[in-house]
């Protein structure tokens, strides 16, 4: 009698069905093989192998889209640059004169006369442009050997290049941002007021917009720096302001309505020792609004719906050959200016 002959990761493919009928021998699945007759040609199931071959995967440090304390990359990119949905590639923008809604006349002319008519005022400048937004995206070519014990391979990259991308689009934020930024350099030891400060940089920037800037973003070290100098003054005022604030107390405190104590970092390229943080010791800021016909945020992401009208992104899964995918993440979105004024830079020192 003849014993089965296994064939080790072997494919069901035609080819081997066609061979093995040519030959006068019959099929079986490898773990089926004591029930085979003989004669049988046994194709082995790779999965269910290794039910019988435990395979323990330990994962010692892994950081995905969620982060260790939740994901405040895009937190932090929201609150820099508003998103602006748009159904079309091709947004329309008109413009007004900043200075036009804080415009005074004569009390005496807005009454009228008997008979008369009443003053006129000259029409609200405008000007209009177009702005095309950009098609961005990344791609990872992976290896389906590397893939096959990791099930969420798909959920993890994805993940993975939406973090990259929204890092990138931070960094881009922030210098825009910072070039077009008043810079006011403060010196925060033990005879400054820090909260002061930055309340007193908030007043002067309304005498410039007309408005305070509504959204204050402070780097980690800003926020240490301004703690040891609150420490050294032993008041009970100072004290209370050294302990450790919210950032919604940091916002009260200051009189905006939205603050961030940054502490997200990233990898300068080339490098992979040091992890820069985005604010560091800088306190920015800005105004930044939710959508309104007038707009008034400092900057703006204007975003398209991907692709098939699958919302803001899009994924893509797509074979390369026989043993390699590539998975590709790509959006819509252009990061645009709107005006500079009431936007502020305080470099800090101690």
């Amino acid at each position: 009698m003849l014993k089965p002959l296994a064939l080790d990761n072997a494919r069901w493919t035609g080819a081997v069905q066609k061979l093995a009928r040519g030959r006068g021998f019959g099929l079986a699945l490898a773990n089926d093989i004591s029930s085979a007759p003989g004669g049988t040609v046994c194709l082995a199931n790779d999965s269910l192998l290794r039910q019988s071959e435990y395979i323990e995967e330990l994962t010692t440090f892994a950081i995905s889209y969620d982060g260790m304390v939740g994901n405040k990359l895009a937190r932090l990119r929201d609150l820099l640059a508003p998103a602006r949905p748009s159904a079309s590639r091709i947004v329309r923008l008109t413009t007004y004169d900043e200075n036009e809604p804080w415009q005074t006349v004569a009390y005496n002319k807005i009454k009228r006369a008997p008979l008369a008519d009443f003053e006129e005022v000259p029409q609200r400048i405008a000007s209009k442009s177009d702005l095309q937004v950009n098609n961005r995206g990344l791609s990872v070519v992976l290896d389906r050997d590397q893939l096959t014990d990791k099930p969420e391979w798909q959920q993890t990259h994805t993940k993975w290049l939406m973090d990259l991308m929204i890092r990138a689009t931070i960094i881009e934020a922030i210098s825009l941002l910072y070039t077009s930024a008043i810079v006011t350099n403060l010196v925060w030891d033990t005879a400054a007021q820090p909260d002061l400060d930055v309340k007193n940089n908030i007043i002067q920037l309304a005498n410039t917009t007309g408005f305070y800037p509504n959204a204050a973003v402070m780097g980690d070290i800003a926020a240490l720096i301004r703690s040891i100098a609150y420490e050294g003054q032993l008041t009970a005022g100072s004290i209370a302001r050294a302990m450790k604030m919210t950032e919604d107390e940091l916002a009260t405190a200051w009189g905006v309505d939205k603050a961030i104590i940054n502490a997200e970092r990233y990898v300068t390229a080339g490098t992979t020792s040091t992890k820069q943080e985005i604010i560091g010791s800088n306190v920015l800021l800005f105004s930044s609004y939710d959508q309104a016909i007038m707009d008034a945020s400092n900057l703006v992401r204007h975003v398209a719906a991907g692709a098939y009208g699958g919302g803001d992104l899009a994924v893509y899964v797509t074979p390369i050959g026989v043993k390699k995918v590539i998975l590709t993440v790509e959006n819509y979105e252009y990061l645009h200016v709107q005006h500079t004024t009431g936007l502020q830079q305080l470099a800090i020192v101690a």
